[in-house]
């Protein structure tokens, strides 16, 4: 494994749960020296990637702190929703999750909670979810590309069973193929109780960049507001969608205009 690959491995081996690493145990995990161990340590640090806790061992620095404002001030897909999170949430009450397909995970992005919103929910900016539970994670399963959706199938085939879904690969796709065609996914219960959840995916181009999602608790939910929920996330996901093809225009646009 070269330097920057590991680099790379080690800011992903940080979790809630594991938020101190230390070079020992990164010795032990890597499989690598002492000496490769501590280089790539202090590259991280001096990058701000890193930050080093006496007596402790390492926790992400503050250049993650900086790189997510860029994020929040810059992404595409934060710049084409805007305003319209907010006005879904105001409009069904329910809790809003704008999330990006991440590897084999779901993250959320933007979150806004409505007057109506569910009283737990599991995602939450930054959290990364699995793709194979709840409506939000469920509709972005079912439009991945099929090599993508192989590979899953290879690597997780055991959490994909346990969470439901067919012990068999064509049956699974079958599944999936209904639900990419029918275009949206409502689920209640699957990742938090009482709580019912309509998801839409979310595309630039043919591009899949993840989904929008209304939660909401199901005792509020009759078949009426079910509807018109749906009908307003569907409305709220179309203008995000025209908004990101208005980008790629403009940005065509302006790459000819600046070619000699």
């Amino acid at each position: 494994m070269s330097g920057t690959n590991r680099m790379l491995r080690i800011l992903g081996l940080f979790r809630p749960e594991r938020p101190v690493i230390t070079p020992e145990w990164l010795i032990t995990e890597l499989g690598v020296s002492r000496a490769s161990v501590y280089r790539d340590l202090g590259q991280l640090a001096r990058a701000g990637m890193l930050e080093r806790v006496a007596d402790r061992g390492y926790v992400l620095g503050p250049m993650v702190v900086e790189l997510d404002r860029q994020i929040r001030l810059a992404d595409p897909l934060l710049e084409a929703a805007q305003e319209l999170p907010a006005k879904l949430a105001h409009d069904t009450g329910g809790t809003i999750l704008l999330c990006r397909f991440h590897g084999s995970k779901v993250m959320c992005i933007h979150q806004v909670n409505g007057h109506n919103a569910a009283l737990s929910v599991s995602y939450e900016r930054g959290r990364a979810m699995p793709l194979y539970r709840g409506a939000t994670s469920k509709i972005i399963l079912a439009n991945l590309p099929p090599n993508q959706l192989k590979q899953l199938w290879t690597a997780e085939r055991a959490a994909l069973v346990a969470a439901g879904l067919p012990d068999d690969f064509s049956q699974l796709t079958q599944v999936l193929a209904a639900l990419r065609q029918t275009g949206y996914c409502v689920t209640e219960g699957e990742v938090d109780p009482d709580a019912v959840g309509f998801a839409v995916p979310l595309r630039d181009g043919e591009h899949l960049l993840g989904s929008l999602s209304v939660v909401m608790p199901a005792a509020q939910l009759g078949a009426a507001l079910r509807k018109t929920t749906l009908a307003r996330l569907q409305s709220a996901a179309g203008r995000i969608e025209g908004r990101l093809q208005d980008q790629r225009e403009h940005a065509r646009a302006t790459k000819k205009t600046e070619t000699p």
